[in-house]
């Protein structure tokens, strides 16, 4: 997936100007809030922290509270759960009543 980084090497998932466009399959499955709670510093670059810990790419770490990011991905699943059930009921039930309506006509057909 395409992610964009800022000069801080801070994650965002839309398209502006000033930030660089990157491809990854770390983030895929992840959900845009999650995705810009990390920092990704791909290989060859570096990052210096406000201690002045420099580290070398590549390096993918959250910049938010972990705990945090964690909670909100796991909303995201759980609503991307109830969606795909709800898509799987409704499918089941369309194809129940197409199967009945082939029974019915058939049943019609043979009086």
């Amino acid at each position: 997936m395409k992610i964009y980084i800022d000069s801080d090497f801070k994650c965002h998932v839309a398209k502006a100007e000033g930030l660089t466009e990157i491809e990854t399959e770390f983030f895929d499955g992840f959900c845009d809030e999650y995705i810009e709670g990390y920092r990704f510093v791909p290989a060859g670059s570096t990052w210096t922290r406000d201690d002045g810990v420099t580290f070398t790419g590549e390096m993918i770490v959250p910049w938010k509270s972990w705990k945090g990011l964690d909670t909100i991905q796991r909303r995201y699943e759980k609503e991307q759960y109830v969606d795909l059930t709800n898509q799987n009921e409704e499918l089941l039930n369309t194809i129940a009543d197409m199967v009945e309506e082939v029974y019915q006509s058939d049943l019609e057909e043979m009086e």
